[in-house]
């Protein structure tokens, strides 16, 4: 215990030594010039004075290593530094001015701030991440996760520096998001799923008669099936709506009529039988998944007639429907 107590108030004392005023120089032709240089230069020195701090202390009080803690380090720019005051002065006979860039523990609060709300959006991206079975949305979750955490380190390193007491915790390291990171984007340049194979996901809905839903799947699916042989099996259809799927496919039948067409006689002779006719109308849309945008909505009137029964006449508007779309549904599938 003893030994604890001495280590914390060490930290303590260390992160309290810290408190100082930064300053930048520069000089320039003019006034915007001389503020662009003396910025840059109160960078740099907010760089060196993080390195010498943290690189003479093994860890702080949340455990992350040396390396972790200053690895904010190269995010620190001009564009990061809030809160800089300047002084300008211009000499007159050169024609230069010369400019000092403050930067002092009054605006420890900015630092603490944004600190705080890039670790809000590091926690909200990382939770998204482990909550989500697609493989492309995670890979999304944890860039920014890892682009943010190094925000939050820079403003955190510099609130340190500045004398801030409050250490921002976060459950998990950087180094800890770059690992799943490179785990997911393991698995998705290894699945072969992924490397040219157009993985759809099929819904249909419609205006059914009893048990004609099932030939009318059944012969999209066959379609589908006849595009993929024909172009290198570059089409699959999986079962489930999983992170494997690239386009969502929608099948509707959006109307099912079906018709009794009397026999035509002459001189009390048949000509044409009574036959059934029946005429349909049917859309396909596809959908990219990752981007979720419209990739083809298509339509088509398909019709079919019998003279025997009204099943094999709708059977014949399905095939004749399906087959008007062939040709584009192949263009659209097949990359």
């Amino acid at each position: 215990m003893k030994k604890l107590m001495v280590l914390f108030l060490g930290i303590l004392m260390t992160i309290s030594s810290f408190s100082k005023t930064l300053e930048g120089v520069g000089m320039g032709n003019s006034e915007v010039t001389a503020k662009k240089e003396a910025l840059a230069d109160l960078s740099n020195q907010i760089q060196v004075t993080i390195k010498s701090n943290f690189t003479s202390n093994k860890s702080l009080a949340n455990g992350q290593s040396n390396r972790e803690v200053s690895s904010g380090i190269s995010t620190i720019s001009e564009t990061n530094i809030l809160g800089v005051d300047f002084k300008v002065k211009k000499k007159w006979f050169r024609s230069q001015y010369t400019a000092t860039a403050t930067l002092d523990e009054t605006k420890i609060s900015l630092y603490e701030k944004k600190a705080n709300e890039l670790r809000g959006l590091i926690n909200s991206n990382y939770t998204q991440s482990s909550q989500t079975e697609d493989l492309n949305l995670k890979k999304n979750y944890l860039t920014s996760a890892l682009k943010s955490y190094e925000e939050f380190d820079s403003y955190r390193n510099v609130a340190i520096i500045l004398g801030s007491t409050k250490i921002y915790n976060l459950p998990y390291t950087k180094t800890q998001i770059k690992n799943n990171l490179e785990s997911v984007e393991k698995k998705i340049n290894s699945d072969s799923l992924y490397n040219g194979v157009n993985i759809l996901y099929v819904k249909s809905s419609g205006k059914f008669n009893d048990g004609s839903k099932e030939y009318f799947d059944n012969y999209f699916y066959s379609m589908l099936a006849s595009i993929s042989h024909d172009n290198d099996d570059k089409i699959a259809v999986s079962s489930d709506n999983d992170s494997t799927v690239n386009t969502l496919v929608k099948v509707v039948l959006n109307s099912n009529h079906t018709s009794t067409r009397p026999a035509v006689l002459y001189n009390k002779k048949m000509i044409t039988p009574e036959s059934f006719v029946t005429t349909l109308n049917i859309t396909v849309e596809l959908y990219n998944k990752k981007k979720v945008e419209n990739l083809l909505t298509i339509s088509a009137t398909g019709e079919g007639t019998d003279e025997n029964s009204k099943e094999a006449a709708y059977e014949k508007a399905v095939k004749n429907g399906f087959e008007q779309m062939k040709e584009k549904l192949k263009k659209s599938l097949i990359k």
